[in-house]
């Protein structure tokens, strides 16, 4: 089953132009001014009102699924079934993906090439370092290569046991 592509985290906000990141590890802009002019022609009075500044800077992203942007700031008056209710104003996220532009995929944590480096500092081999682990060769050298996922048990495994070394993660 593929992964619906959502928004993570807003980047930056410029006017009308939004930055994101999305949760496949790729950062892309949205260009409103593109989507004003098609919101004219088609007379969406209501998302007109994105088109001021002052409301347009007011976007976040929605906390619940589907994870898009919504403008709390900015809110539509609709009857579902009858019953009138008040929402933010929020945009389809396939949409927004499908109009938006790629900027760069985030930077990967070079797990492979640091271990590499602090295993021959050590000046151990892949195989010493696998028996140690309790892995094989090929799983090392998979790592270091950039070939393989790394669980943070299995990281912790390889540097404590492994590399005789500690093993220290920060979110900053």
């Amino acid at each position: 089953m593929n992964q619906l592509v959502r928004i993570s985290k807003i980047l930056n906000v410029e006017p009308f132009k939004i930055t994101a990141l999305w949760n496949n590890g790729e950062i892309r802009t949205n260009d409103f001014t593109k989507t004003f002019e098609s919101w004219r022609e088609s007379e969406n009075t209501h998302l007109l009102g994105l088109t001021a500044w002052e409301v347009f800077k007011g976007v976040t992203v929605t906390h619940e699924p589907p994870r898009t942007l919504e403008w709390m700031n900015y809110p539509i008056t609709f009857t579902f079934r009858g019953k009138t209710q008040t929402a933010p104003t929020d945009l389809d996220p396939d949409v927004l993906y499908q109009e938006s532009t790629f900027v760069r995929m985030i930077d990967s944590i070079p797990v492979g090439v640091m271990l590499k480096q602090a295993r021959e500092k050590a000046g151990l081999s892949q195989t010493d370092v696998a028996i140690n682990a309790g892995t094989t060769r090929n799983y090392i050298s998979r790592i270091e290569n950039g070939k393989s996922d790394i669980q943070v048990e299995t990281l912790h495994k390889i540097v404590e046991l492994g590399l005789g070394k500690e093993l220290r993660l920060e979110v900053v």
